[in-house]
């Protein structure tokens, strides 16, 4: 069964309006809201919102400098980081079950799987190559979590592979803009 056949009908049209909701939001805080939608996103609470639009929109629409482009890209980079954090703490603390415990997370048991062999397979490597994957990024961190795998590794392995993955899909939208229009 496709992916496309298990989702609701409207299922784009709630990530549309989910994604006009927060970026409405953005808009109205700046940089706190934007700090809050990552870490919901890096703690998978917000795995829905389209981050990877809603980042180069948001600088977009408020026609950013560079000063901004660079502050933006740390605040939801230690956003996503911090949510990532708090996914892989909770599971080191509860373990295998921790999804199940918690009630806030929900991941497939095949998700979660396949997670698990990414981590077994390539370690703290693997942190950092799936977070430069759209929609991956924060379900290694569960088995990290549960094998114990060194805290400040964990952090440097999220930190610079998000960095990095903004700092290119920013690159990119902004920079096919200018390319296109000329501005």
């Amino acid at each position: 069964m496709s992916v496309s056949n298990r989702l609701p009908a409207d299922y784009d049209t709630m990530i549309d309006a989910l994604g006009d909701a927060a970026l409405s939001v953005l808009l109205e805080f700046g940089l706190p809201a934007l700090f809050v939608v990552f870490v919901l996103k890096g703690a998978l609470v917000g795995k829905p919102l389209p981050t990877s639009v809603l980042l180069p929109g948001y600088l977009l629409a408020v026609s950013a400098s560079d000063l901004l482009v660079a502050a933006a890209i740390g605040v939801a980079s230690a956003g996503y980081v911090t949510g990532q954090v708090m996914l892989f703490l909770s599971a080191r603390r509860y373990g295998p079950g921790f999804t199940d415990a918690t009630g806030w997370i929900r991941v497939s048991e095949v998700r979660l799987e396949r997670a698990n062999r990414w981590f077994r397979r390539y370690g703290g490597a693997s942190v950092f190559v799936t977070n430069l994957v759209p929609y991956v990024g924060s379900f290694v961190l569960i088995p990290a979590g549960i094998a114990r795998y060194p805290f400040g590794r964990v952090v440097v392995h999220a930190t610079v592979s998000t960095v990095l993955n903004y700092v290119l899909i920013v690159w990119l939208v902004l920079g096919s803009l200018e390319l296109v229009t000329g501005i």
